[in-house]
């Protein structure tokens, strides 16, 4: 027996006794062929080993090159990206009935309250994610409901927005209601807040929903739970008082 058979004998035999890993084996000529099934779950291709030269009439069509597999896997990837997302719908809040008597009271363009009355409509109808905002019998009196982010995610603070005369030459009146107020750099014990939107960064152009939005972004900007460095000397100071005297130094009152 030549070498060249002898080969083609040794490889037959090491097939047919792995018979229970193999689907079936065949030999023509000096070709010898192996055809297995993958146990690769996520492929589940079929893998043809070759021996010796090529056979010919072998079930090339069965077989899945790696190329093949990475655009198999590729197009998956792709589908499975193209799949529409469910939409998590948030849950618009509910509109008081003292709200819904603000906005349909018919109020003149030429009246103080005509703005208040168009800013409450906007805030009510598309509510910035994390706020909400109640109204009583006074429109220029509103209470914003905020959904804390951040360190504060879980807590829930309220904040007390009012609308002076000259408003909105001055800004309103803003600060966080007790008993739970936000402890932070920019946050005060009695409620006041450490913002020149409401001294002398405010501009007309600006309204109450702006402010109560960049109120949010403070808090979840607000890197750890520290009280301010001058808290001692402001704290019995009224809250909610214009800032037009107060100085800032890198937004730290």
């Amino acid at each position: 027996m030549n070498p060249s058979n002898a080969f083609l004998l040794i490889v037959w035999l090491s097939a047919s006794s792995a018979a229970p890993f193999f689907s079936r084996t065949r030999s023509r000529g000096r070709a010898f062929v192996v055809e297995s099934v993958s146990t690769h779950s996520l492929q589940n291709t079929v893998s043809i080993l070759r021996g010796g030269a090529e056979a010919e009439g072998t079930e090339s069509s069965l077989a899945i090159d790696d190329d093949d597999i990475e655009k198999i896997t590729k197009e998956e990837k792709e589908e499975a990206l193209a799949q529409p997302k469910e939409t998590i719908k948030r849950k618009k809040p509910k509109t008081s009935k003292q709200a819904k008597e603000h906005l349909a009271r018919p109020i003149q363009s030429t009246n103080p309250n005509y703005r208040i009355q168009r800013e409450l409509k906007e805030f009510i109808k598309d509510p910035p994610p994390g706020l909400s905002v109640q109204v009583g019998k006074n429109l220029r009196v509103w209470i914003v409901t905020v959904e804390g982010p951040g360190i504060y995610q879980g807590e829930t603070f309220r904040l007390r927005i009012s609308f002076p005369p000259q408003y909105p030459v001055v800004p309103p009146s803003v600060y966080f209601l007790p008993p739970h107020l936000p402890v932070g750099p920019h946050f005060y014990t009695n409620g006041d807040i450490c913002l020149s939107l409401l001294g002398k960064d405010w501009r007309p152009t600006m309204t109450a929903q702006s402010i109560a939005i960049s109120i949010l972004s403070m808090l979840a900007s607000t890197p750890k739970k520290v009280m301010p460095m001058d808290n001692a000397a402001h704290a019995h100071n009224k809250p909610g008082q214009y800032q037009k005297d107060w100085v800032y130094h890198d937004d730290n009152c």
